[in-house]
């Protein structure tokens, strides 16, 4: 085998799946209610994480942390909401800032999960917008922006 087979075939052992994004909100019964009841997906009971462990895996001594699993098909979403340490901060990045993140979801009807998503602070970042060319031509498109400045994509389809 030759070293770049050998390399490549390494590298390609190193990821196995993917195991979740998390995503630290400030509410999380808010957050809740946009992922089960805007947009449909099953959410697990919260779960109160403290101790040892949770400090060395996150880094932030005496955090306390409720987490609960959004289930999206093919993916689960880790929703932390931390009551300690109280002193914490909310994103200020703007989608083209480096570290932004965004989540996108595929939807049978856009306008309907726009509609539902503003019971929950989920506000279009601009109107719907339809892709005229490329790979995705057809389909519509939009951002959301909800609370924690959290940037859910949406993506309709042509039918």
């Amino acid at each position: 085998m030759t070293d770049a087979a050998q390399q490549a075939e390494t590298r390609a052992e190193r990821v196995t799946g993917v195991g979740h994004t998390g995503i630290t909100v400030s509410d999380l019964d808010r957050a809740i209610g946009y992922f089960r009841d805007a947009l449909g997906l099953a959410v697990s009971a919260p779960v109160v994480c403290r101790g040892e462990l949770f400090e060395q895996v996150t880094g932030v001594p005496g955090c306390v942390i409720d987490i609960c699993y959004v289930s999206a098909p093919g993916h689960t979403i880790e929703l932390l909401c931390y009551s300690s340490p109280p002193d914490k901060t909310s994103s200020g990045l703007r989608p083209c800032d480096n570290g932004h993140l965004h989540l996108c979801f595929d939807v049978a009807d856009i306008a309907a999960v726009i509609a539902a998503g503003r019971a929950y602070g989920f506000e279009p970042v601009n109107p719907v917008q339809v892709v005229s060319d490329g790979p995705h031509q057809g389909n519509k498109v939009i951002y959301t922006k909800g609370p924690d400045n959290l940037i859910v994509e949406l993506m309709q389809h042509p039918r």
